[in-house]
């Protein structure tokens, strides 16, 4: 008997066990053979996995690479383990994520961050002045010392405010959207792509605010905007075009991720996703020869770069960024997702910075994109067992991502130039 994903599921199959859906509804009891009906209603209720008759998951997984040249898939084997260096590699979790990666190189899909190529303007000596002490141990007093983090466009207060009104309408949030024009048309844009998946086309905001709602509308309008925020880090420094897509792979893996959990305002998550390290923006725009002294003695150690960065600046991007969402006084959900995106256990409210830390997982694992961090950050084991699911769940999530990525990536950035 073995419990085998959706997407491994064939007609002729037996069920060892009943099926339900994700709310516990009954589907089919043991002992159905499948037939492509069956195959059809399971993922029409969003089936994840099934337990079948003498089939083991682990020989089904197996069996993808036997197309593959054996000596291939150990180089793979090796490249990848050495990214998953500061992971259980015996949790199934990890186990899991290893095979996908290997199967996503086979298929000749590298790793951003295997090209990864920063030419640091300094070696491994200290930056002079961080010599005597750290560059600053207080985030709220970092943030502070910058003006120009101190508010946000006048556009979210705007919308907050709306928001905020007891008798709001969709005319209210669709009137302060519209007085940006080129919002307004990324914002339709993002509605009507595969983020979505909507069979009709969606041409108004008053149709998209009345379909999405208007808190789901305006979280997604405030994350989109922040990104215009930090536009202007030299090349040098970072590859925005690749942090920000690292960034909105993170939010969409969090987006799907919340949806099997049943979460409200998955747009939410899909924010909390995009700035999930906008700590590190901050870093590079006002302390660029710092975070890239972080970077060298993260990749000369091997260490993740969050804890690189405490050596450096005794807090981390995660600090950083949760302060400033802190500063521009966004929802607390918001923040905390931020803020705890490595240590979901410190939050009072576990749940949501736990699926933020398995989607960073899950988009370093892809290898698409990347914030400056070449390996895997470690999966923490109660994070997992909060969330309630099963390695199965990850190659269903990445297939999803991967559908939508360069569809919302590209709408997020119409306006620039390759």
């Amino acid at each position: 008997m073995g419990l085998l994903s959706i997407k491994n599921l064939q007609a002729g199959m037996v069920l060892a066990d009943d099926l339900t859906d994700r709310m516990g509804k009954l589907l089919m009891t043991k002992g159905t053979v499948l037939t492509e009906k069956n195959l059809k209603i399971c993922k029409m209720w969003g089936v994840i996995e099934a337990q079948i008759e003498g089939v083991s998951s682990d020989d089904v997984n197996s069996s993808v690479l036997d197309d593959y040249d054996p000596a291939a898939i150990a180089g793979f084997s090796e490249s990848v383990r050495e990214r998953f260096c500061h992971n259980d590699m015996d949790h199934p979790v990890i186990r899991e994520l290893v095979r996908l990666c290997v199967l996503r190189a086979a298929e000749g899909r590298n790793s951003d961050a295997d090209d990864f190529r920063w030419e640091p303007r300094l070696d491994e000596e200290t930056p002079k002045h961080s010599k005597k002490k750290p560059v600053n141990a207080n985030p709220l007093k970092f943030i502070g010392e910058h003006t120009k983090l101190s508010t946000l466009p006048d556009i979210y207060k705007h919308l907050s405010a709306a928001i905020a009104k007891p008798n709001s309408s969709t005319y209210d949030i669709e009137n302060v959207i519209s007085k940006d024009t080129n919002l307004s048309a990324r914002l339709l844009k993002v509605v009507n792509s595969a983020f979505y998946g909507y069979p009709s086309r969606i041409d108004t905001l008053s149709r998209a605010v009345s379909i999405i709602g208007t808190r789901q509308l305006s979280t997604l309008a405030m994350g989109v905007n922040i990104i215009n925020i930090f536009n202007k880090i030299p090349s040098d420094i970072i590859n925005m075009k690749m942090f920000w897509k690292h960034s909105i792979l993170c939010g969409i893996c969090a987006r799907i991720l919340a949806g099997y959990k049943n979460i409200q305002n998955t747009e939410r998550m899909f924010t909390a996703g995009l700035l999930h390290d906008i700590g590190r923006l901050v870093c590079y725009n006002y302390l660029g020869r710092e975070s890239l002294y972080a970077v060298t003695k993260a990749k000369n150690s091997r260490r993740l770069l969050y804890l690189a960065e405490r050596d450096v600046f005794n807090l981390d991007h995660a600090l950083i960024g949760g302060s400033l969402l802190n500063k521009w006084q966004m929802p607390l959900s918001l923040e905390d997702m931020v803020r705890y995106h490595h240590e979901p256990e410190k939050s009072k409210n576990q749940l949501e910075p736990s699926i933020i830390h398995l989607a960073d997982i899950l988009a370093n694992a892809m290898g698409i994109g990347t914030s400056g961090e070449r390996l895997i950050p470690s999966l923490h084991e109660e994070a997992w067992l909060r969330l309630g699911m099963t390695p199965n769940i990850l190659s269903l999530t990445i297939e999803q991502a991967d559908r939508q990525l360069e569809d919302v990536f590209k709408v997020i950035f119409a306006d620039d130039k390759p």
